[in-house]
């Protein structure tokens, strides 16, 4: 009796070629933003003109595309081969300015030349600590990677300057809640393929609804070039300076804790075991984008988690929608007008989608939190410890101002002290007890079952 063939994994099912472009692009409209605000505010911080912010630009939307592709569909060693996007790093924002103001461009871009190779190699080394990522540490980064991103939406409703004149104003505060509603409705009226577009639908109603009241504008799409292409070397020879590599070695350290908790986390969401050869190949991508930025004019680059809770919210757990994002966002850096009109959509109704899903990466963590036995008090004081200290960044951004500047890239990254705190707990509490067989990972539904019923 012949045997039949087993299914494809859900990572590995290729929806059809419509869906596909759609999701793709909802994928996109999701983490746009996160992608787009770095070069934005490292151009303003160095006071460059509105033109080569532009560029800058334009560079990190086709490197972060570069890198999308390689993390959903994976050449040789780079790439989980997961539904993960690629993005600038934020973290990298501070010694970029620092560097850039003080010493030139040509010496931040020479600095990340350097610290990208040694990421690629010292990859496959720090992915070998994932052993130290049981589900009680697991649980508490995915959960505390969505509590932290969470305020990102929030800022991009209400504004980011408390004292600005029309921070939280309600006409803002009324689109974003009026997205957040188009949000739940269509979850709960649509079906099958229009209920898995539902974001984007929403997005799409939400941003002509803005525009239409005078929230947005579409009037600055025609202005610019048609055409950005990469220039490589634009600020000059590169300039190699030590103390400058080990500042932006301290951001990789911290970023790299920061992507392998992304790699477990949709690891986790679409039920695919995640092992070392996995982080590693997540890795060597960021620092294969991060090296390629000191030749294009690029930045830090990281994987971001912010498409993780569209995947859960959508139950579209392939790999190839990201992929397919990640060839729009290259046209999007070299088509600029087709950039432009997206990054003019209103920000309340792009913070409105994002609270939305990284809500639902919280979520996400307090299932695989659930599964952890709390009457083990060292579990308990694990969770407890972590997030409140890795919430403190978001709480209470100003908390570490009094420390030197080395230490605050690392504690001013809630995600990263709060998964070392976790790590270190765990050792403390479990360090001795023999290593038991883990259990196989379950396919966890979105608790919030915002698809259809």
């Amino acid at each position: 009796m012949a045997s039949h063939p087993s299914p494809p994994s859900p990572v590995d099912e290729r929806p059809r070629f419509g869906p596909l472009v759609l999701l793709g692009l909802q994928h996109v409209l999701v983490m746009y933003a996160g992608v787009v605000v770095v070069p934005i505010v490292v151009g303003a911080g160095l006071g460059l003109p509105q033109a080569q912010i532009a560029d800058l630009v334009s560079v990190d939307l086709v490197l972060a595309g570069i890198g999308t592709l390689l993390q959903a569909l994976g050449v040789w060693k780079f790439g989980i081969r997961m539904p993960l996007v690629v993005g600038a790093a934020s973290n990298g924002i501070v010694p970029m300015v620092l560097i850039g103001s003080t010493q030139g461009l040509s010496t931040v871009y020479g600095s990340l030349l350097v610290v990208g190779v040694l990421w690629v190699l010292i990859a496959p080394l720090f992915s070998k600590l994932l052993k130290l990522f049981p589900e009680v540490v697991t649980g508490t980064v995915i959960t505390l990677i969505g509590l932290t991103l969470i305020p990102v939406g929030l800022k991009l409703i209400a504004g980011s300057n408390p004292s600005a004149h029309n921070y939280g104003a309600p006409a803002n505060l009324a689109l974003a809640g009026f997205t957040l509603a188009l949000i739940a409705v269509f979850y709960r009226v649509f079906r099958g393929l229009l209920g898995q577009l539902a974001m984007l639908i929403a997005l799409t109603v939400g941003a002509i609804v803005g525009w239409l009241t005078g929230l947005g504008s579409l009037a600055g799409v025609a202005n610019g070039p048609v055409f950005g292409l990469l220039k490589p070397l634009h600020y000059g020879a590169l300039h190699f300076d030590i103390p400058s590599i080990l500042l932006f070695l301290v951001i990789v350290f911290v970023l790299m804790v920061e992507a392998s908790g992304q790699g477990l986390a949709v690891g986790q969401v679409v039920g695919k075991k995640v092992g070392p050869r996995d982080i590693a190949n997540l890795l060597r991508v960021d620092g294969l984008l991060t090296a390629l930025s000191g030749v294009f004019n690029g930045f830090a680059y990281t994987t971001f988690g912010q498409n993780i809770g569209l995947v859960a919210l959508t139950k579209v757990r392939s790999r190839y929608p990201v992929a397919v994002g990640g060839v729009i966002l290259i046209v999007f850096g070299v088509v600029q007008p087709v950039g432009r009109v997206i990054a003019a959509i209103p920000q309340p109704v792009i913070g409105a989608a994002a609270v939305a899903t990284f809500a639902a990466l919280t979520v996400s963590g307090i299932q695989l939190l659930s599964r952890v036995d709390f009457n083990q008090t060292g579990n308990l004081v694990i969770v407890m410890l972590s997030l409140g200290v890795g919430l403190i960044p978001a709480g209470a951004p100003d908390f570490y101002k009094q420390f030197p500047f080395a230490a605050q890239v690392f504690l001013k990254s809630g995600v990263a002290t709060g998964t070392v705190l976790a790590i270190l707990l765990n050792l403390l509490f479990f360090a001795r007890r023999k290593r038991q067989p883990e259990a196989p990972i379950a396919r966890p539904e979105p608790a919030a079952k915002l698809s259809q019923s």
